[in-house]
C-alpha cells in the first residue's frame, strides 16, 4: 500500500502458506487443525533466536481459517484468538473469553527462567527467561503460571490476555527495551499502536494491547500528524506506547513533538524512568516522553484512559525570521528616499 519501504522499523509483512508463517522479523508453523504453534522464532538480520518450541491452546477447535493480513497472522479457535505480529519484539497475544489452559514448551536451552506474580496488581504474573543471551517475556493477565523445567502451564482466567514478547534480537537498545518490558510486567504499559502513514492518504497499523480491557485505535494518520482514540471501562490511569516510522512524525533537526488529549496540551517529560515507574497510587498529570528507540516512539501517561481522543503533531522548524519585518522595511524605505531627495537638493544648490 502506497510507498512503504518494507521492512519499516516497526513492523514488516507475514506471509502464510502451507503452515508456515514467514516474516521478516517473526517465524513459526501454524498447525490449522489443532491450532498448535511450533518453533517460535525472532529474527534480526543474520540472528535467529528459537523463543518457544510450542503453543498449545486447550479447546482450540480451529473456528475459522487462519490469515496474515500485513504485520499481522490471526487464528481464531473457541472463545479464543490467537493473534502474531511481525515486529522486532516477535509479538504474539493470546485473548481468552473463557477459562482455559494454555501449555508453553521453551526450548532446552532456555535459563534464567524466573515467575514473578504480582495479585492485587493489573498484571497478575510473568515468566522472564533466557535463550542464547537474548530475554524473553510471557505476560498473563489475571491467570497463573506453573513452571515446571522448560515447560510452562498458563491458566488463564475468564476473560484473560496471554502475552509473549521480547527484547529484539541483537539490538543494540537492549536497557531500553528491557525498560518497556519492566513496565508491561508491572502494568504500567497496557497498549501499543504502530502507525505508518503511506503516500495514497492511508495508513499502516500494528495494534497491541496488553490489558485485555484497553483499546486503542487511529482516527486519522497523515505525515506530521495523527489522531487516536483511547478507551477502557476500568477507572484508573496506565501509560499507552505510539510509535512512527521517522516519515511519519519526524523529530530530526528542530522539529517539536506536541501531543494533546481531549484538547489539552500535554507536558513533556525528559525521565521515561519516572514515567514508567510511578504508580497510579500517586497524583500526577497527563504527560509524554520520547523512548530512545528505532523511529519516534512515545510513551504517553493519561490519568483516565476512558473515551481519550489523543492528537500528536510533529511540528517543521520555524522559519528564519526576516531581518526587517513589514512596518520597519517600510519605514527605511521611507527614510531612504528623503534622504535622497534632501542629497538632490543640496546638489542643485551648490555655486558652480
Amino acid at each position: 500500500m502506497g510507498d512503504i519501504p518494507w521492512p519499516t522499523a516497526l513492523f514488516a509483512a507475514f506471509t502464510y502458506d502451507r503452515g508456515l508463517v514467514f516474516g521478516t522479523y517473526t517465524r513459526f508453523a501454524y498447525n490449522a487443525t489443532s491450532g498448535i504453534v511450533t518453533t517460535v522464532s525472532g529474527v534480526a538480520g543474520g540472528t535467529q533466536v528459537p523463543y518457544l518450541g510450542s503453543i498449545a491452546i486447550d479447546g482450540f477447535p480451529p473456528a475459522r481459517s487462519a490469515a496474515a493480513h500485513g504485520p499481522i497472522f490471526e487464528a481464531d479457535g473457541y472463545l479464543v484468538t490467537l493473534t502474531a505480529h511481525d515486529d522486532p519484539t516477535g509479538l504474539i497475544e493470546i485473548r481468552s473469553e473463557m477459562a482455559r489452559l494454555v501449555t508453553i514448551e521453551l526450548p532446552a536451552s532456555a535459563t534464567n527462567i524466573s515467575v514473578l506474580s504480582a495479585p492485587g496488581l493489573m498484571r497478575a504474573s510473568t515468566v522472564s527467561f533466557t535463550i542464547d543471551g537474548e530475554e524473553a517475556r510471557l505476560f498473563l493477565g489475571t491467570g497463573s503460571f506453573n513452571v515446571t523445567g522448560t515447560r510452562v502451564l498458563a491458566g488463564m482466567a475468564s476473560p484473560d490476555l496471554l502475552v509473549f514478547k521480547s527484547v529484539p534480537p541483537a539490538s543494540t537498545n537492549k536497557a531500553e527495551w528491557r525498560a518497556v518490558l519492566d513496565a508491561i510486567s508491572a502494568g504500567q504499559v497496557v497498549a501499543e499502536l504502530d502507525l505508518v502513514a503511506t503516500s495514497d492518504g492511508h495508513w499502516l497499523q500494528n495494534p497491541a494491547r496488553y490489558r485485555i480491557d484497553v483499546a486503542a485505535w487511529p482516527l486519522a494518520v497523515r505525515p506530521r500528524e495523527a489522531s487516536v482514540q483511547v478507551d477502557t471501562l476500568r477507572p484508573g490511569g496506565a501509560i499507552v506506547l505510539f510509535a512512527f516510522d521517522p516519515r511519519t512524525m519526524p523529530t530530526n533537526g528542530s522539529a517539536q513533538i506536541s501531543v494533546s488529549a481531549n484538547g489539552k496540551a500535554l507536558n513533556r517529560s525528559d525521565d521515561p524512568l519516572t514515567l514508567f515507574y510511578t504508580f497510579d497510587s500517586v497524583a500526577r498529570n497527563a504527560s509524554f516522553t520520547l523512548l530512545p528507540l528505532p523511529g519516534t516512539v512515545m510513551a504517553v501517561y493519561l490519568p483516565s484512559l476512558a473515551a481519550v481522543s489523543i492528537d500528536i503533531v510533529s511540528l517543521p522548524p520555524a522559519a528564519p525570521a526576516p531581518a526587517f519585518d513589514a512596518g520597519s522595511e517600510a519605514a527605511v524605505i521611507a527614510a531612504l528616499a528623503i534622504v535622497s531627495v534632501a542629497a538632490a537638493r543640496m546638489l542643485r544648490r551648490k555655486p558652480t
